[in-house]
C-alpha cells in the first residue's frame, strides 16, 4: 500500500472516530473535514464533476449522484462531511433555546442573535452548563483553528488566524462592497493609472483594516475552486464561527495578477470572489448577510513592482467593522 494511500486512510480514520465520539469542547472544524474531502475526492471530483463548484452545496451533491464509482475513501469523507454539516446547522439551530438560561444568568443585556452572545459564552465558558457548552461546541463555535501549511500564504496559529481578523471596533464606511467595485471601475477607466509596474494601490485603506490573505487555486481561466483549496476555504469558515467573529461584517475580495487585459481580470475576480462567498454560505452555513464579495482584479496588486507574479493572485477576507444596530451590514 503507497504512503499517500495509507496517509488518506488514516486521515479518514482519524475523522470517522472524531464525529463518533462524544463532543465535549473543541470539535473538529470545517477545514479538516473539507480538506479530508479535497483530498480523497480529488481525483473523483476532476473525473465526475469537472465543471462543478464547491458552492451551494454542488459538488457533495454530484458525488452522492456518483457514489457508485467513486473509490472508496471518497465516499467516506463525503459522508463524513455531510454528517457534520447537519449536525452544525440542527445546533446552530438550538443553541439559543438551549442557552437561553445561560444567557440571563451570564450575559444578561445580550439578546437572543446578537453577535456579543457567542464572545460572552466564550468568556464564561468554565461556567456555563454542560448543556450549553454541547451546543455550543456542536454549533462549530468552539473549533479549534486547522494551522500549520493551510496554503504556502498560511502558517499561523489558531489565535493568529482570528486576531489578524479582529480588533475592528467601529464601521468602516467608505470600505463596503459598493464603493470598492466602483472603485476599481474607475480604475480602470482611468488612463493615469493605464500603467501596470508600480501602480499606486486603489485604497490605501484596505491594506489597513484587519484581514486574513490566503492563496486559492481555481482552474485555469475559470472560478472553480480546486480541491486542493477546499481546506482554506474551510478555515475561512471555521474562523467565520469564533466567538470574536460573530458580531462583524466581512469582505471576501478577489484578485488577479496583471496578465491579460484589465476588464477581463475584474470580472474573472469578482467571478471568484463570488465562489468564496458562495461557498462559506452552502455548506458553512455562514450568514450571507454578513458577507460580500468584491473582485478588485489587478487593480490592488501584493507586489507592484513585478505585476505578473504568482503572489498577486489571492484572497482577502477582510473586517470591515462591526454590525449595525439593525443586525445588517452596510452596503
Amino acid at each position: 500500500m503507497s504512503g499517500i494511500r495509507l496517509t488518506q486512510i488514516v486521515l479518514t480514520a482519524a475523522l470517522v472516530l472524531a464525529l463518533a465520539r462524544p463532543l465535549h469542547a473543541q470539535t473538529i472544524g470545517y477545514a479538516e473535514a473539507i480538506g479530508l474531502l479535497g483530498l480523497n475526492c480529488g481525483t473523483d471530483i476532476d473525473k465526475f464533476c469537472k465543471s462543478t463548484n464547491l458552492g451551494g452545496g454542488r459538488v457533495q451533491q454530484c458525488l452522492e449522484r456518483n457514489q457508485a464509482t467513486v473509490s472508496p475513501q471518497c465516499r467516506a469523507s463525503a459522508h463524513n462531511l455531510s454528517i457534520l454539516l447537519k449536525k452544525r446547522a440542527a445546533a446552530r439551530a438550538t443553541v439559543a433555546r438551549i442557552c437561553d438560561a445561560d444567557r440571563l444568568r451570564f450575559c444578561n443585556g445580550i439578546q437572543p442573535g446578537d453577535g456579543n452572545l457567542m464572545e460572552c459564552f466564550e468568556k464564561a465558558k468554565r461556567n456555563i452548563s454542560a448543556k450549553c457548552q454541547q451546543a455550543v461546541a456542536d454549533a462549530g463555535y468552539d473549533v479549534s483553528l486547522a494551522t500549520g501549511p493551510i496554503t504556502d500564504q498560511i502558517h499561523l496559529s489558531s489565535n493568529d488566524i482570528v486576531s489578524s481578523l479582529h480588533g475592528v471596533e467601529a464601521s468602516s464606511p467608505s470600505i463596503n462592497a459598493t464603493s470598492l467595485r466602483q472603485l476599481a471601475v474607475q480604475s480602470v477607466a482611468n488612463p493615469s493609472r493605464a500603467g501596470r509596474m508600480n501602480r499606486a494601490p486603489l485604497s490605501e485603506q484596505l491594506n489597513s483594516l484587519a484581514q486574513l490573505t490566503v492563496a486559492i487555486q481555481f482552474d485555469f481561466d475559470s472560478a472553480r475552486i480546486r480541491p486542493n483549496s477546499f481546506r482554506a476555504v474551510g478555515l475561512m469558515a471555521d474562523a467565520l464561527y469564533s466567538p470574536y467573529l460573530q458580531d462583524y461584517c466581512f469582505l471576501v475580495v478577489g484578485h488577479t495578477d496583471a496578465k491579460g487585459s484589465r476588464e477581463y481580470n475584474l470580472k474573472l475576480s469578482q467571478q471568484r470572489a463570488d465562489a468564496i462567498r458562495e461557498a462559506l454560505i452552502n455548506p458553512f452555513g455562514i450568514n450571507p448577510a454578513h458577507i460580500e464579495a468584491v473582485g478588485l482584479g489587478e487593480e490592488q496588486l501584493l507586489n507592484p513592482s513585478s505585476p505578473e507574479a504568482a503572489e498577486n493572485r489571492r484572497v482577502q477576507l477582510i473586517n470591515i467593522g462591526q454590525l449595525g444596530a439593525n443586525g445588517q451590514c452596510s452596503r
